[in-house]
C-alpha cells in the first residue's frame, strides 16, 4: 500500500480513538460494527467498479467472442515456458512506438480470453497459467525504455494502463505478489509528480485513471477515492491557453490548439467510462462536473462526429496516424485493438455514450439519440445546426445530408504541432481547411497521397510547403480578424490569411443545402513568382466526374478550363458552381505516397485514387479573388438547376467586405473588415466597425440580428438596417468573439 494510503488510515484510526468514550464500551462495540459496516460498502463499490469495468471492455456478440478466443489461443500457443515471446524485442527502442508493448498488447488479449470463458462457467486452467507466466515476465523484468525521452507516455502511462487492465480481468485469478508487482509498476503512473504538460488534460486522465484500477486491484479504497476527486477535479472550464475543456466546449492541448478528436476526445473516452463505472457509487461524480461534462459530450464533441470519424481539422497531428476514427467498427475477423493506440471499439466514444444514456442524467434523452447515432441505428435522429467555437478559430456546419466545417488560425490559435516526428506536413492545417463530409468515408486514410499545398478549402503556395516564414507549423497565427457567427442554425465564417508574404481575405457562408466560399485581394509579394491556387476539394475519387462542359463521365487525368461562363463540377454527391471567369484545374486518378512523410508509420508505397478540383490565381497574383458554390447531398440534374438559378448573390466580394444573400431565407450574412455600408434586398445595412453580421426579417416584424467581433474583444456596435438604428454591446471576457442574437422591432 503506499505510503499516502498509509498515512490516511493512520489518521482515521487516531481521530476515531481520539472521539470514543472509553467509559462505554457498548458505545464503542457499536462504532466498530458501523466502522466495519462501512469498509464492506466501500469494499463492494470498488467490486463494482472492477466488474464493471471488466464487462465494459469485453465482445457480446458471438463473432467477436470467437475470434478473441482465437487470437489468444495463439498467443498462448506461441508463449515460451518462461513467459515470452521469441518474436518481440524487449529491448529499447529509437521509434515512437516501443515494440516490447506487444507483450503486454498480448497478454490483454490472452486476459479477455480467459475472463471471457470463466464468465460463461467454464474456465480455461491452461491458458490462465500462461497468462500468469507471462504477467510474471514482464513484472520481474519491469521493463522501462530509456533510449528515446519521448516514450515517457509508454513508460507512465501505456505500460500501467495496459497491464492494469489486464490485471483487473485477472484479478480473482492473480497471486497476491504478482498484484503487488502490477501495483508498483502501476505507481509510475503519478499524476503529482514530473513534468506539469505530462499531469494536465488527457494526459491526466490516463494517470489518473491507472490510480483508481490500481486501488481496484489492491482493494484500497483511499487511491481509488484520489483518484476520482482528481478527475473529476479536472471535468472543468479553463483558459483558452490551458489544456482542457474551453468555454465553447472544444478542447485544447499543447498550447492554444484545437484537439477536440485528439486529446480531447481521449479525454471524453475515458472520463466517461469511469463516470459510468463510478455511477451509484460513493465514488460518483458531482452533479455540477456531470452537468459541464455532459455539456462537452453533447454540446461539443456530437457536433464534430460524421459516420464513425471525429473531424480530421480536430485531431492534430493524429492525422498521420492510419486509420484514425472515432468509433472503431467491431470486425470479427480484423485487428483486436485495446485500451492505448489504435484504441478498440470498447473504449471509444461509441460505447462511453451507449453506457452514459442508460443513466438517469438530466441530459439522458439527448445521450441517448447521440448514441443512436453512433450505432447507426436505423431512424436514428439527425443532428443539425451551426456552431463557432470561438475559443478555437473553427466552425461546424450540420445538415441531415452532409456536414461541414472550417478551421482557422489567428493570433490566439496555433496552427498545429510537430511532435514525435508526426505533423510533417502540417503547415497548412489550419489555413480555412473546408472538409466536406456526407458518409464520412470522403478522406480516410487519404494523407499519405494527398498534395499538402492543395488541401479543402485554402489559398497556398504550389510546390513547396516553404510558406517563408521561421516555423511554418508550430506557430500562432499574424492576424486578429479571424472567427466566425452563427445563430445556432445558420452561420459564417472568415479569416484574414497571411503565411509568409501571401495575403488574403477569406470567408464561408453556411445555408441549408449549400454554403458559398469567397476569396478577395490574393495577394504574393514574394519575387519568386510561386504559383498560388484555391483548392476547393481534394478527396477519395468515388464515383464517376461529370462537369457542365462534358457529355458524360470523365477519363482519368489532367483537366484545365477557362470558363467563358457559368460552369459546374460533379463528384460523389456533390456539386461546385462557378462564376464565368474561373481558371480551374481538375485532376481524377492515381496519387501516391508513404505514411513516414508524415510522421512513424508504415514506409511502403501507397496509392490511391483521388479527386482534386482548384482554382488558379497564377504566379504571384495581385488582388485576385474567387467564389464558388457547393451544393452536398445533390443529384447532376440538380446541380444542372442549381447553376442556372442558384438563389445566392454575391454582394460583395473585397478586401474590406465580403456579403452573401440568400433568396429563399431572405438572410443576409456579412464580413465587415471595417465601417461601412452594404446594400442588400433588405435595405441598406450599415456598422460602425469591424465585425460579421447576420440580418434577416423577424417573425412578427422587426430585424432578427446575430453579430460578433472575430478580434475576441468586447464591442459596442452600432447598426443601421434601412433607417433603424440600434446598439449591440457584444460579449467581453471569456465569451468574446461569440455571437449575441437579438430581434429589434
Amino acid at each position: 500500500m503506499p505510503l499516502g494510503s498509509h498515512m490516511k488510515h493512520l489518521f482515521s484510526f487516531v481521530l476515531l480513538f481520539l472521539i470514543v468514550p472509553t467509559a462505554a464500551p457498548a458505545r464503542l462495540a457499536d462504532t466498530r460494527a458501523v466502522s466495519q459496516a462501512a469498509d464492506a460498502s466501500a469494499l463492494a463499490d470498488l467490486a463494482k467498479i472492477r466488474n464493471r469495468y471488466a464487462l465494459s471492455v469485453l465482445p457480446s456478440d458471438a463473432p467477436g467472442i470467437e475470434y478473441l478466443h482465437e487470437q489468444g489461443a495463439t498467443y498462448a500457443a506461441s508463449e515460451r515456458a518462461d513467459g515470452s515471446w521469441p518474436d518481440i524485442n524487449y529491448g529499447d527502442s529509437p521509434q515512437p512506438f516501443w515494440p516490447a508493448t506487444n507483450h503486454l498488447q498480448r497478454l490483454l488479449v490472452m486476459s479477455k480470453s480467459a475472463r471471457l470463458f470463466r464468465n460463461a462457467g467454464h474456465s480455461d486452467a491452461a491458458l490462465e497459467k500462461k497468462i500468469q507466466l507471462a504477467f510474471h515476465w514482464w513484472t520481474m523484468h519491469d521493463y522501462q525504455d530509456h533510449l528515446n525521452p519521448a516514450l515517457w507516455w509508454w513508460n507512465e502511462i501505456g505500460v500501467p494502463e495496459l497491464i492494469g487492465e489486464s490485471a483487473n480481468l485477472m484479478w480473482a485469478q492473480l497471486p497476491k505478489d504478482e498484484i503487488a508487482g502490477v501495483a508498483e509498476i502501476m505507481t509510475r503512473a503519478d499524476w503529482q509528480r514530473g513534468p506539469i504538460g505530462r499531469s494536465i488534460g488527457a494526459n491526466l486522465i490516463w494517470k489518473v485513471s491507472s490510480e483508481i484500477v490500481r486501488g481496484c486491484l489492491q482493494n484500497d479504497p483511499a487511491p481509488v477515492a484520489e483518484g476520482y476527486n482528481r478527475m473529476y477535479q479536472e471535468v472543468r472550464i479553463v483558459g483558452p491557453n490551458d489544456a482542457g475543456i474551453q468555454q465553447d466546449f472544444s478542447f485544447h492541448q499543447h498550447g492554444n490548439q484545437i484537439y477536440s478528436g485528439g486529446y480531447g476526445l481521449d479525454f471524453a473516452d475515458d472520463v466517461g467510462r469511469f463516470v459510468s463505472f463510478a455511477w451509484g457509487t460513493r465514488f460518483q461524480i458531482p452533479p455540477d462536473r456531470m452537468a459541464i461534462f455532459s455539456s462537452y459530450l453533447l454540446d461539443g464533441e456530437q457536433w464534430l462526429i460524421r459516420g464513425n470519424i471525429i473531424d480530421y481539422s480536430t485531431v492534430g497531428r493524429e492525422i498521420a496516424r492510419e486509420g484514425k476514427v472515432a468509433v472503431p467498427r467491431i470486425h470479427p475477423t480484423g485487428p483486436i485493438s485495446g485500451a492505448t493506440s489504435p484504441v478498440g471499439a470498447a473504449y471509444s466514444i461509441g460505447n462511453v455514450v451507449a453506457m452514459l444514456a442508460a443513466e438517469p442524467t438530466p441530459r439522458q434523452k439527448e445521450f441517448q439519440a447521440f448514441s443512436a447515432r453512433l450505432q447507426e441505428e436505423p431512424g436514428a435522429p439527425a443532428f443539425t445546426g451551426n456552431k463557432q467555437f470561438w475559443c478555437s478559430d473553427f466552425m461546424a456546419h450540420r445538415r441531415k445530408a452532409f456536414y461541414t466545417s472550417v478551421k482557422m488560425m489567428s493570433t490566439r490559435i496555433r496552427n498545429g504541432e510537430l511532435v514525435n516526428s508526426e505533423g510533417k506536413k502540417s503547415a497548412h492545417l489550419s489555413d480555412g481547411v473546408n472538409y466536406l463530409y456526407l458518409t464520412g468515408d470522403e478522406y480516410k486514410d487519404i494523407f499519405p497521397v494527398w498534395d499538402w499545398t492543395k488541401l479543402p478549402g485554402i489559398t497556398a503556395i504550389q510546390g513547396t510547403l516553404n510558406t517563408g516564414e521561421k516555423d511554418p507549423i508550430n506557430e500562432l497565427g499574424t492576424t486578429t480578424f479571424d472567427g466566425g457567427v452563427s445563430d445556432g442554425i445558420y452561420g459564417m465564417a472568415a479569416m484574414d490569411l497571411a503565411r509568409g508574404e501571401l495575403t488574403a481575405s477569406k470567408a464561408w457562408f453556411f445555408f441549408d443545402s449549400s454554403y458559398v466560399a469567397l476569396g478577395a485581394g490574393i495577394t504574393l509579394t514574394d519575387d519568386r513568382a510561386h504559383p498560388v491556387a484555391t483548392d476547393v476539394n481534394q478527396t477519395l475519387l468515388s464515383g464517376t466526374v461529370l462537369t457542365s462542359w462534358s457529355h458524360g463521365p470523365l477519363a482519368t487525368g489532367l483537366r484545365t478550363y477557362d470558363a467563358g461562363g457559368p460552369v459546374w463540377v460533379y463528384h460523389d454527391h456533390v456539386g461546385y458552381v462557378f462564376p464565368r471567369g474561373a481558371r480551374l484545374s481538375l485532376s481524377a486518378g492515381p496519387q501516391s505516397g508513404r505514411w513516414t512523410d508524415l510522421g512513424f508509420g508504415r514506409s511502403d508505397l501507397v496509392t490511391k485514387q483521388v479527386f482534386d478540383l482548384w482554382i488558379d490565381h497564377g504566379h504571384s497574383p495581385r488582388n485576385a479573388s474567387y467564389e464558388y458554390i457547393v451544393l452536398p447531398g445533390a443529384t447532376p440534374k440538380q446541380v444542372a438547376q442549381r447553376a442556372a438559378n442558384t438563389g445566392l448573390l454575391v454582394l460583395s466580394n473585397t478586401g474590406d467586405m465580403q456579403a452573401v444573400y440568400s433568396e429563399r431565407l431572405k438572410l443576409v450574412e456579412a464580413a465587415f473588415r471595417k465601417a461601412g455600408t452594404l446594400a442588400t434586398p433588405l435595405g441598406p445595412v450599415e456598422v460602425d466597425h469591424s465585425c460579421l453580421l447576420m440580418v434577416s426579417p423577424a417573425a412578427g416584424g422587426g430585424w432578427k440580428v446575430s453579430a460578433s467581433n472575430p478580434e475576441n474583444q468586447p464591442l459596442t456596435l452600432h447598426v443601421s438596417l434601412k433607417g433603424k438604428s440600434f446598439t449591440m454591446e457584444l460579449p467581453m471576457g471569456e465569451m468574446a468573439g461569440s455571437t449575441k442574437t437579438a430581434v429589434y422591432r
